[in-house]
C-alpha cells in the first residue's frame, strides 16, 4: 500500500496545478455566464407581446347583477348572557374531581355538575362564568395548550 501525503513525491495530485486549474475553470465559467446571460432590454418591452384579454365570468356576473339592500335589524333584546367553558365529561365523580384539581392549579374556579345523558357521562366540569366570548375563547385556548378539550357553553337570561 502506498503512502499518500503532500510530502511524498508519489502523491497523484499536485497543489499548484490544481489551484491554477480551479481558477481557470471558474474564470471561464464566469465569463461564459456573463456573455450568455447578459442583460437584454428587449424582454422588458411589453408591447412586443400579444396578450389576449381574459374575460372572467365573475366580472360579468358582478357587472350585471343587482344587489339587494339588506335591512339590518339590531336586536336589542334584554338578555344577559354568561359564557362558560366545559372542560370535560366524566362517568365517575373521582375523574371529574381530578380534572377540577388540575384546573384549580392553573388558576380557574371550576365547578362539577351532575347531568344525565344518553351516552353515560354523568359529571361535567365547567369553568366560568366569563363576560364575553372573547374571554371564553382565551380560556379554551389555555385549556387546549394543556391538552384539554373544551366546549363553549352559553347561558342567557331575559330581563
Amino acid at each position: 500500500m502506498s503512502n499518500f501525503s503532500f510530502k511524498n513525491k508519489k502523491f497523484p495530485i499536485k497543489a499548484i496545478p490544481t489551484v491554477i486549474l480551479a481558477i481557470l475553470v471558474s474564470f471561464f465559467a464566469t465569463a461564459f455566464s456573463m456573455g450568455f446571460l447578459k442583460d437584454n432590454k428587449d424582454f422588458l418591452d411589453l408591447d412586443r407581446f400579444d396578450v389576449e384579454d381574459i374575460d372572467y365570468e365573475f366580472q360579468t356576473i358582478l357587472e350585471e347583477s343587482s344587489f339587494d339592500e339588506l335591512d339590518v335589524v339590531i336586536n336589542n333584546s334584554n338578555e344577559i348572557c354568561e359564557y362558560f367553558a366545559q372542560s370535560g365529561s366524566f362517568r365517575t365523580f373521582k375523574a371529574a374531581q381530578s380534572q377540577l384539581e388540575e384546573l384549580e392549579k392553573i388558576g380557574y374556579m371550576p365547578v362539577i355538575e351532575n347531568v344525565s345523558s344518553e351516552n353515560g357521562y354523568n359529571y361535567i366540569v365547567i369553568v366560568g362564568p366569563f363576560e364575553n366570548r372573547s374571554q371564553t375563547n382565551n380560556a379554551r385556548e389555555n385549556l387546549r395548550r394543556l391538552n384539554m378539550d373544551s366546549l363553549e357553553k352559553r347561558s342567557c337570561k331575559k330581563i
